[in-house]
This record gives structure tokens, C-alpha cells and sequence, in this order.
């Protein structure tokens, strides 16, 4: 996750969002902990049995956990039709995790309409066992971005992203640029910057006090704030390659999400 500049009228409305909850900064960077327990990340099993993180995700029913379509293709074009998710906040720090440690294993469902680079960039790894102590975050209503977009306020809302991934862009001396990572569980606030039918658009330039998403947080879920709770209305898909200006989310309020998606859990 991009650093994020602390600004008062951002933070209180993340402290909506997680139910008040003071939270641990380090660096200007949100650590999640245990914040916004249902975004995990999606693992793929390396030779020796290990695991590693590729992409970000979300428990959407106890069986169900939602990332995006390139990144399974990615863990398919690999031979894996399996993944394994893990909702440890702290997994890239945590030692010795291994497919006997990791207890969520699940059957990859890749979106059939999905075409590179990310059209319909939402699919689904169905769980081999319900996750419980966890509850599921909720999906957006079909056309929720196109509501705010006609009541004027799709560009004053603040727009939370959870994920594992990188920071932003840093160029080390002699050594050229690097994405700092560490596989912690964090999050972000970005600000609106286009919507159109498949893409949500956000503005995470840090010189106008938004911060965002990196390599990582693919298919990490992007909240807004309802009467009744956070809803995800997107999935990350891509953004500028240093991550200094925006990211581009493949919307799931979409009819076309809604109707994949609608195979797997029940969408109110």
C-alpha cells in the first residue's frame, strides 16, 4: 500500500468505516491489524511447498473469497487451479507458513469473460470448508458508483483500500527503482477520479493528501461507507507503474460482475 499523508477529515472517516477503532502508525503508513479481518491475501504454492503472496482479496460468504481475474490467471498459466488464502495480517513477517500451516485451500473459478489485460477482472476461489470468526464483507448494489455519481457526491467520497501489497516507487542509489514490501495487511484512503461502465478511476497522489495501492494489492477490495456499513464497490486491477498517481478498480456494482459473481453467493 501507498503511504498515506494522516489528515483529520480523512482519518474520521476511516474510523467510521472500522467501527472506531484507533489504529497503529508507522512511517504514515496504516498497519490494518485486525481492522478489516475478511481482506486476506491469495497464495500460490512455490516447489518446496512454501507460499507466497500475489494478490489481494476478500471473504464475500464463508466459502467465498473474491480477488481479481488476472490474478488467476496468473496462478493458472502456472499449472495451479487451487490457490490458498490467508487472512493473517501479518503474514510476510509471521514465520513458517507452509501449505500444512495455512488452513484456507479453495478451487479457483476464473471469470470466463476475463481477457487480458483486465476485462471483467473479478473471479473467485471457492473455499474447501467455510471460514468461521471471520464475517464476510458485503458487495455493493448494482449501479451504487452511478448513484453517487447522479447525487454529486461520488467525488467527496472517501474511497478505503485493503491489501498486502507494495509501497509506492522509491529509487535506491546505484540500485534503480524498488517497491518496498513486506506482506503486512494495510490500508488507504484514495479520492475519485473517473468513472466509466467497467472502471472505477482513483486519484492516491500523495501531494493532494490520497495515498493508494501497489503490486500486491491486485483483487484487494475498495470500501465506501454506507448507512449500513462499508460495501466493496471494486477490485484493484492496475495503475501507474511507479504507483504515484492513480489506480484503475474493475467495478463489481457492474451488471456483468453482479451476474458472475451471483453464481457463487447471494447478492442483495
Amino acid at each position: 500500500m501507498k503511504k498515506l499523508l494522516a489528515i483529520t477529515a480523512i482519518v474520521a472517516s476511516l474510523l467510521l468505516i472500522s467501527g472506531g477503532s484507533a489504529l497503529a502508525q508507522t512511517n504514515d503508513t496504516h498497519l490494518d491489524g485486525n481492522t478489516h479481518p475478511n481482506v486476506g491475501a491469495f497464495l500460490i504454492q512455490r516447489p518446496d511447498h512454501s507460499l507466497r503472496i500475489v494478490c489481494s482479496g476478500t471473504l464475500v460468504s464463508p466459502t467465498v473469497f473474491m480477488t481479481a481475474s488476472h490474478c488467476t490467471a496468473y496462478a493458472l498459466s502456472l499449472g495451479q487451479t487451487s490457490a490458498y488464502v490467508t487472512f493473517d495480517p501479518n503474514f510476510g513477517t509471521d514465520p513458517g507458513h507452509d501449505i500444512l500451516s495455512t488452513p484456507y485451500h479453495g478451487t479457483i473459478h476464473h471469470n470466463p469473460d476475463a481477457k487480458p489485460p483486465y476485462h471483467a477482472d473479478v473471479s473467485v476461489i471457492v473455499l474447501d470448508a467455510p471460514v468461521t470468526g471471520i464475517t464476510p464483507a458485503r458487495i455493493a448494489p448494482l449501479g451504487f458508483l452511478d448513484g453517487l455519481q447522479e447525487a454529486g457526491t461520488i467525488k467527496t467520497t472517501a474511497y478505503v483500500n485493503v491489501g498486502y501489497g507494495t509501497a509506492e516507487q522509491i529509487v535506491v542509489p546505484t540500485v534503480g527503482p524498488r517497491f518496498p514490501f513486506d506482506g503486512i495487511r494495510k490500508w488507504t484512503i484514495s479520492g475519485f477520479y473517473a468513472l466509466d461502465p467497467q472502471y472505477v478511476h482513483l486519484n492516491q497522489n500523495i501531494h493532494q493528501d490520497f495515498s493508494g495501492t501497489g503490486y500486491g494489492d491486485s483483487g484487494g477490495p475498495t470500501f465506501v461507507q454506507t448507512a449500513n456499513g462499508p460495501v466493496i464497490i471494486s477490485v484493484v486491477s492496475t495503475g501507474d507503474v511507479p504507483c504515484y498517481a492513480t489506480s484503475v478498480n474493475q467495478r463489481v456494482d457492474t451488471q456483468a460482475s453482479q451476474d458472475f459473481l451471483s453464481q457463487f453467493l447471494s447478492l442483495n
